[in-house]
């Protein structure tokens, strides 16, 4: 039975009508020092309380989003679209274009957020992941208007390439005709020693000569542009294109431009290469650049195109150091894409890549990740590299075929959560790899074949169902050669929902063999699957509602026979010792928690715990919530689990504009045996704990100790979390079996 009178660093004396205050005197302070060793080695094994220790796993996070659409916006700590059952973090509603503020009780563990817009029918129709380091945030919807690189990155999924070619600033763009210290080109060899501006003469033919370097050439008007010296320059030159300028290069732009060697291309300016780009260029483009064809670029060469370039050719990228990145429209309207060597392709969120024939990824060592909108005609990947990553929308007008080295930790297809391919036809050819996050749909419209030759091989869905499955869609599934059975057909694993429409496999079915007897080629005459641990199959019109995936910019989204999301608020948990014994540090002597706000800062308080006997009231400052806590409910059994969760609705309270309920003073008032009342509240920084504010998970619950059980014993990592708080701080998601009331 609880009930010792006990003084604690965490206790404060309140005076209310009738009550006495609580003195302290040498027992209670033994007391006090009783509680405060025992905590020390019973939960914190001995460790001191880290100074910083406020005992506190969220943090007031002030937040800025602009929307792109108008419904009801929803905070999360994970993708909502790839989490069905997530507990929101926030909730208002959004006009299309308009800021809002808010404030939320992040988890301190919680290093990425995501915003979801929902319709009237409760149908996501945006979502956006962005940073959420910071405890000030500003973040924006994508928006078709928008610069594509003021974007927040929607991707998780990241090359291990480190690209070079850094954006440039708007800054870097010249928008006019320095006024001052600017010279004729015709006068170049008067000034080389140190950097000098230039500007070109009337007239549409000029002559360049950078050969020295140390040249900024300033291009407004229609010009036409060749070269007296075609060779490296020897030290820093730029060609600015002014707004409204409209340039020819007219024979090859063969210098090796790196470093402080670029060109920009301003908003409004149109340059025009006649011959194909074949060496280590640097491009940085706002306006629209038009160029027969692209080999390279070479060495520590790269193009950033921020809005229109279009390759009337095909586009060769493969030395170390090649980098094309497109934050704009990049136009292949010709020719091919191949990215091979050390060759690097980014497409960023916003961007869009249309390749109007193949797109060729061949080399162990290269990078293509799309983390935007890429479209081409076919899809070739013939070697496998660790940095072939879609991380938004594919598109494939006839075949994705793939066929890779037998290398687990180098080969595959990466799609990150919620991303989507879709494709006319598939072709999943020996060593084969297809990497998926969740809720990340590959949409096959007609035929995939499947000849995949090993056990290991084949489509992979997330690990865990946490966060909902993968899809992997096609009208019809069968055998590339039905004239070789011999071979594994497809593999899934993991949690996948494969559904077809119209058949799967219907030249046979998985035999009966063992995987290791498959493995040596004892498949027997009959074509087959492996259906691993956790994935599904099934015809579509049979997988009902349980596996959609919404539609959104980079997903084609999955339907059975429809079905409508339910979001539920998230809490944040405030757990109370209410003096009882001096080894006993359960924190269930009362629970409480408060919901997410609603739009007029209003959050609910509810009774989750009766641990204790003492007669115990909830306060919010000095302001009683509700009755005394025993006039609730019973304890279900000796272990104290209730009937019901939540065991009451003790209130409401409304939250200060600019915080969250974190922040809020929730205390107890405890009676003691003797009439007198003491308030438990919270800690001062390193002090032992009488109350403990917890996050709750990703669908907002938090479980607490069984009585009689140590919040150590209950959850391993509290102590060491205790002892130094930036360790561990998602200590309350690793409840141990058995020893916490789950519900």
């Amino acid at each position: 039975m609880k009930g010792v009178a006990l003084l604690g660093v965490a206790i404060i004396t309140v005076s209310c009508s009738h009550d006495a205050w609580f003195q302290t005197n040498d027992a209670t302070q033994r007391d006090a020092e009783e509680y405060a060793s025992n905590f020390k080695n019973i939960v914190m094994g001995g460790q001191n309380v880290d100074s910083r220790q406020t005992w506190n796993t969220a943090v007031t996070t002030q937040i800025n989003l602009t929307s792109a659409k108008s419904g009801i916006m929803r905070v999360f700590t994970v993708d909502p679209l790839t989490n069905v059952d997530a507990a929101y973090l926030a909730e208002t509603k959004v006009s299309a274009g308009t800021a809002v503020d808010i404030t939320i009780s992040k988890p301190s563990d919680v290093i990425m957020l995501y915003a979801a817009v929902f319709n009237e029918a409760g149908n996501v129709i945006d979502v956006l992941a962005f940073d959420a380091t910071e405890s000030t945030i500003k973040a924006q919807f994508y928006t078709s208007s928008e610069p594509a690189g003021a974007r927040a990155a929607r991707r998780i999924i990241k090359s291990s390439h480190t690209f070079t070619t850094a954006r440039p600033d708007d800054s870097d763009y010249a928008m006019a005709m320095p006024t001052e210290n600017i010279y004729s080109a015709n006068e170049y060899y008067a000034h080389t020693s140190t950097i000098t501006n230039y500007y070109l003469p009337e007239g549409k033919n000029h002559n360049l000569n950078p050969y020295n370097g140390n040249a900024y050439y300033y291009i407004d008007g229609e010009r036409n542009l060749t070269f007296s010296n075609p060779s490296d320059a020897a030290s820093a030159v730029r060609y600015y294109i002014l707004p409204g300028a409209n340039v020819h290069f007219t024979q090859t732009f063969s210098y090796k431009l790196a470093g402080n060697h670029a060109m920009y291309v301003a908003p409004g300016a149109i340059v025009t290469f006649d011959q194909n780009l074949s060496a280590g260029v640097i491009i940085y483009n706002q306006g629209t650049v038009i160029v027969e064809g692209m080999t390279g670029p070479y060495n520590n060469g790269g193009i950033y195109n921020q809005n229109i370039l279009t390759c009337k050719g095909g586009l060769h990228v493969f030395n170390a150091g090649s980098e094309i990145i497109n934050e704009g429209t990049l136009n292949v309207t010709g020719g091919d894409v191949t990215v091979e060597g050390s060759g690097h392709i980014l497409n960023v969120a916003g961007g869009h890549f249309v390749v109007n024939n193949n797109t060729i990824v061949n080399s162990n060592d290269c990078t293509w990740q799309n983390d935007g909108d890429y479209h081409t005609g076919n899809f070739n990947y013939t070697a496998g590299s660790p940095n072939v990553i879609n991380n938004c929308k594919l598109t494939v007008d006839d075949t994705f075929y793939i066929d890779l080295g037998d290398n687990l930790d180098r080969n595959g297809f990466k799609m990150d959560a919620g991303a989507g391919v879709v494709t006319e036809k598939l072709w999943m050819d020996g060593p084969s790899y297809i990497w998926m996050g969740a809720q990340s749909v590959f949409q096959v419209n007609d035929e995939a074949k499947m000849d995949i030759t090993k056990d290991i091989y084949g489509i992979y869905g997330p690990k865990t169902s946490a966060n909902g499955y993968a899809v992997f869609h096609a009208d019809k599934i069968v055998m590339a050669d039905p004239s070789n059975p011999n071979n594994f057909m497809a593999n899934y694993f993991n949690y996948l929902v494969v559904a077809y429409d119209t058949y799967h496999f219907p030249q046979g079915y998985l035999d009966g063999t063992s995987d290791a007897a498959k493995a040596n080629g004892g498949i027997g005459s009959c074509p087959h699957y492996h259906l691993g641990e956790n994935a599904i199959v099934d015809k579509v019109s049979n997988l009902g509602t349980t596996y959609d995936v919404e539609s959104g910019t980079c997903n084609p989204g999955f339907k059975g026979s429809g079905g409508k999301r339910e979001n539920v608020k998230s809490y944040t948990y405030f757990a109370f010792e209410d003096l009882g014994t001096s080894d006993d540090f359960d924190f269930n002597d009362v629970v409480v928690r408060v919901s997410t706000p609603d739009e007029n800062n209003v959050s609910t308080v509810e009774l989750c715990a009766i641990g204790g006997t003492l007669l115990q009231k909830v306060f919010c400052d000095n302001v009683q919530i509700g009755n005394e806590v025993h006039e609730y409910g019973s304890f279900g059994d000796n272990t104290k689990k209730f009937v019901k969760m939540p065991l009451a609705v003790l209130g409401t309270v409304n939250v200060p504009q600019g915080k969250s309920p974190a922040d809020l003073n929730i205390n107890i008032q405890v009676t003691r045996s003797s009439g007198e009342i003491v308030t438990v509240g919270g800690p001062k920084a390193g002090e032992t704990p009488f109350r403990v504010i917890v996050s709750g998970n990703d669908e907002g619950k938090w479980f607490w100790a069984k009585e009689r059980t140590n919040i150590s014993d209950a959850y391993t990592l509290f102590g060491k979390w205790g002892a130094d708080m930036d360790s561990n701080p998602d200590w309350y998601k690793s409840p141990v079996k058995g020893q916490v009331i789950e519900w």
